[in-house]
């Protein structure tokens, strides 16, 4: 009787509406998002570059929902369960109900702020080599408790310190502007790492001075990024709520120009004087043209969608447009002759690709000063002189609206083949490639087509086979006569022939590279660094690896050149993240 004079309708409604609110709290706060800072804000006006993640759980999320995971992670024996891990910390983080760190990982925002780079060169027996060694910091906007964050830094930094520095590690600590500063040290005085707390951000950094110039803004005593014209005007052309921004400012620009094309040409010269022009060449260029870099990731549709963007001045993007004008009506006839197998393949589709090097000269020289100017012409004429054409030759009439640049394995030279309107006409060129250096070319047949031998030390040789001219080695021409007879083409794979079907009409540049196996790589890594495996290459060499692989698109780039600069985006199986396989390993 008392239980039933409980169960009145009073009663009933009350119960209704507690467990009604009940319900609305708890569905508010696991749909509740942490809130979002514009990290720009706390990295100095002054530094060379930044990276920025909103999101680690989104990183996480679109990862493991990507066609490379999803063909990949069964064959290595993956759990399903992680998959759901970004879920599980993502509603952790929304609700608060969790552990601390948990809790902050799932909604910190995160960002590396590069503030100098130290670069020097050096010789020893192998040659030439550039040691790089930047000064940056990651802050960790926690979005919880001054106490919470104080106590993460001490305690991460403490750890990861040993990690770096091993046994030996010296702690100090001092006082910058009313913060404290953590500095651990190793058994060389010069490597440290420093932690600081300041509010709800966390800092770490691998110098002090990286530490103290993100201070400095987050105090208001200097100018923050966020004031950047040309981060504020140009970041929407490749970042719409992408899960990782960067940024290179032009003071990177500049930096980065000092040795990143000694780092290119080191690849093809031990010469130290040959280093230094031409970094100084590009250097000089870059901080002339380039506004910035912007870069952007996304996943979309099971793959990885990236975009990059180089900022030029006005005056240069519109120069470098008018160069480089998209040849209407491409056929791309060469996809006929490349391998299935190829690791990359680049092809240049313009009005006037025979003509591209003076165009670019003819565009870029007003905008430089004197110097850089007549370097760019130097340049240009020692290209050409590479290619065997002499000053006074223009092929601009000659050669055809298409170039593919072909790297059939990681160690041959690249492949050319070039669209040609007038083959008896460049014979003199062939020629004089050929015979550089005063040797004899010779000529044989192979399949029904004539070929140019030369007796150069890189092997080259040429031929002319159905509107185009091919030059590489001789075995790298006789692979692809034997490849035409067969199925076995870029022409005849259904991931590029769909790609080309779907370009933009204003692509000038498209590229594609293999790197399925990249994928393969990182989630064997993967499941090395979860224990699933013991992480065997011999694992990629399995039949069911082969054929999940071989599942995956190809990555594909359509590159533009507009009022803005120079824009790509690229599509691929999992984009930077396949830089991770090495790393984790």
């Amino acid at each position: 009787m008392e239980f039933r004079r409980l169960l009145t309708t009073k009663n009933m409604v009350i119960l209704v509406v507690v467990f009604a609110l009940l319900t609305l709290s708890v569905g508010y706060l696991v749909s509740r998002k942490p809130p979002r800072l514009a990290m720009a804000k706390f990295v100095p006006a002054n530094a060379l570059a930044y990276i920025e993640i909103n999101s680690l759980t989104e990183v996480l999320d679109g990862l493991t929902e990507t066609k490379a995971w999803d063909e990949i992670a069964p064959v290595l024996g993956l759990s399903g369960q992680l998959k759901q891990l970004g879920s599980g910390i993502g509603w952790m983080s929304r609700t608060g109900l969790g552990p601390d760190e948990v809790v902050i990982a799932g909604r910190a925002q995160y960002a590396i702020i590069v503030t100098a780079i130290e670069a020097g060169t050096g010789a020893n027996d192998e040659g030439v080599y550039l040691h790089v060694k930047p000064r940056f910091a990651l802050l960790v906007e926690t979005h919880a408790s001054n106490e919470k964050a104080t106590k993460l830094a001490n305690e991460r930094a403490a750890i990861l310190a040993n990690r770096i520095f091993g046994e030996g590690t010296r702690e100090e600590s001092t006082n910058y502007q009313g913060v404290r500063l953590i500095t651990f040290h190793g058994a060389q005085a010069e490597r440290q790492l420093v932690a600081a707390a300041f509010g709800s951000k966390v800092l770490i950094a691998n110098h002090e001075s990286a530490i103290k110039s993100c201070l400095d803004t987050m105090n208001g005593q200097t100018a923050s990024l966020a004031e950047d014209e040309t981060l504020n005007r140009r970041r929407s052309e490749v970042d719409q709520g992408s899960a990782i921004f960067a940024y290179v400012t032009t003071n990177g620009i500049e930096k980065l120009a000092q040795f990143g094309p000694a780092i290119f040409a080191s690849r093809f010269t031990n010469n130290p004087d040959a280093l230094s022009a031409v970094a100084n060449l590009f250097g000089r260029i870059s901080k002339q043209t380039a506004d910035g870099w912007f870069y952007s990731l996304a996943f979309a549709d099971g793959e990885v969608l990236e975009k990059t963007l180089t900022a030029l001045r006005p005056p240069v993007a519109r120069g470098l447009q008018e160069a480089t004008k998209p040849a209407t009506g491409a056929s791309f006839k060469s996809l006929q002759w490349i391998p299935k197998e190829a690791e990359e393949c680049t092809i240049l589709n313009m009005e006037t690709v025979g003509a591209l090097p003076e165009k670019i000269l003819q565009q870029l020289s007003p905008q430089l000063d004197l110097v850089a100017g007549l370097a760019l012409r130097e340049f240009v004429i020692q290209f050409r002189k590479n290619l065997g054409i002499e000053a006074s030759e223009n092929l601009g009439n000659l050669v055809g609206p298409e170039i593919a640049l072909v790297k059939l394995t990681p160690d041959e030279p690249v492949l050319m083949l070039i669209q040609v309107q007038e083959a008896e006409q460049l014979m003199p060129a062939v020629n004089h490639y050929l015979s550089e250096g005063k040797v004899k070319i010779s000529s044989a047949s192979y399949n029904g087509v004539e070929l140019h031998l030369s007796l150069h030390e890189d092997g080259r040789a040429a031929m002319f086979i159905e509107g185009y001219l091919a030059l590489g080695t001789a075995s790298q021409l006789k692979r692809i006569l034997d490849t035409r007879d067969s199925r076995n083409t870029f022409a005849n794979d259904v991931r590029v022939t769909r790609s080309l079907a779907t370009r933009p009409p204003n692509a000038a540049l498209i590229a594609f590279e293999a790197d399925q196996k990249k994928a393969g790589e990182l989630m064997l890594a993967i499941s090395k660094l979860t224990r699933v495996s013991d992480g065997s290459k011999e694992l990629l060499e399995q039949e069911a690896m082969k054929k999940a692989l071989a599942k995956l698109p190809l990555s594909t780039s359509f590159t533009n050149f507009n009022e803005a600069g120079v824009f790509t985006q690229t599509r691929s199986a999992i984009g930077i993240f396949k830089r991770l396989s090495d790393w984790l390993e």
